[in-house]
């Protein structure tokens, strides 16, 4: 073993600390390891003000989130995989529909769950593609609250590029965060939470903008990435290379590679998300050690089974309060 080298400390600030009757601080930094918080067992987190990891101390985030506008395109027509069984054996007997409704409930849920204890200017924008006004209106009343704006707008190209374009065009107008979401997504509750919180703990630490792939999916377990780890809130979180079309990045990121953005839609790539891949080699991209959002067209949409859990219990809520 190696003799770690101490920072050097200082004596008039430890003579404060004792004075003050502070029983126990970090030798190296000289941090507070246990203030009086009401939680001490955990990580703390004061939304754009600071975040307390009990083995760093506190950290400054200078990276504030201004506003998030999530971007949720649908396409309430179309079978997934351009087939009638093969996305039926996770959830047997469920519509394309009901799936893009229980999945918007648990979206508002995490969302609701993240204002509860902090400000944020949220918008829902809705890209319907080859959507109807009775479905339109049902979502609508989904997500209806007085803590989220939604709007909608209708895909001027139909199919999957034609609905990702205009996600790429109605972002042009954001003013922050931009929360790219396909419509077959599950959410945990602590999603929207632990992903803002994560955002801003780690730009702050590399001061540099991220980006956020909410999913743990089972082939990032294939790949040989060279790899961190990161402390969000209570996630670890892991640098990646690839993701799907669900991710989280900042207007600043948009406007720089944005012509990598829109290739996903306006070229034909293999794989279809290769233009972001490329972003991911100038631009960390993270995603949790456990998902805290569950991809259910896929044949495992996690490596976890805890969206089960997660599925019975917004499927309950859409089935007393929406299936009419």
């Amino acid at each position: 073993m190696f003799k770690r080298k101490l920072l050097k400390q200082s004596k008039f600030k430890r003579l404060i600390l004792k004075f003050l009757g502070v029983y126990a601080y970090d030798k190296e930094t000289l941090n507070i390891v246990n203030p009086d918080y009401k939680n001490v067992n955990g990580n703390l987190v004061a939304f754009n003000d600071k975040s307390f990891n009990f083995n760093r101390g506190h950290l400054e985030l200078t990276r504030k989130i201004k506003k998030l506008d999530i971007y949720f395109r649908y396409a309430p027509d179309n079978n997934m995989w351009h087939s009638t069984g093969s996305w039926k054996r996770i959830i047997p007997s469920i519509d394309k529909k009901t799936l893009i409704s229980v999945c918007l409930i648990s979206l508002k849920n995490s969302i609701l769950h993240f204002l509860e204890n902090n400000n944020l200017d949220i918008s829902i924008n809705l890209i319907a593609d080859n959507s109807n006004h009775s479905f339109d209106q049902k979502i609508i009343n989904i997500l209806k609250s007085d803590k989220i704006k939604v709007t909608k707008n209708n895909s001027k190209i139909k199919g999957n590029r034609g609905s990702y374009l205009e996600c790429c065009d109605q972002a042009e107008k954001a003013k922050d965060l931009i929360f790219f979401i396909e419509d077959d997504y599950l959410f945990e509750k602590n999603c929207i939470d632990e992903i803002i919180h994560t955002y801003s703990r780690v730009a702050s630490l590399i001061k540099k903008d991220v980006v956020i792939c909410p999913s743990d999916y089972p082939f990032f377990y294939d790949s040989l990435y060279n790899t961190t780890l990161f402390v969000g809130k209570n996630y670890r979180w892991r640098k990646i290379n690839e993701t799907l079309l669900t991710f989280m990045f900042s207007k600043e990121i948009l406007l720089k590679y944005k012509d990598y953005i829109r290739k996903v839609g306006t070229s034909i790539n293999e794989p279809f998300e290769k233009p972001l891949h490329e972003i991911y080699e100038k631009v960390n991209c993270l995603a949790p050690i456990k998902s805290l959002s569950h991809h259910i067209s896929r044949s495992v949409p996690t490596i976890n089974e805890d969206w089960k859990k997660t599925w019975n219990y917004n499927f309950d809520k859409y089935l007393k309060n929406y299936n009419s």
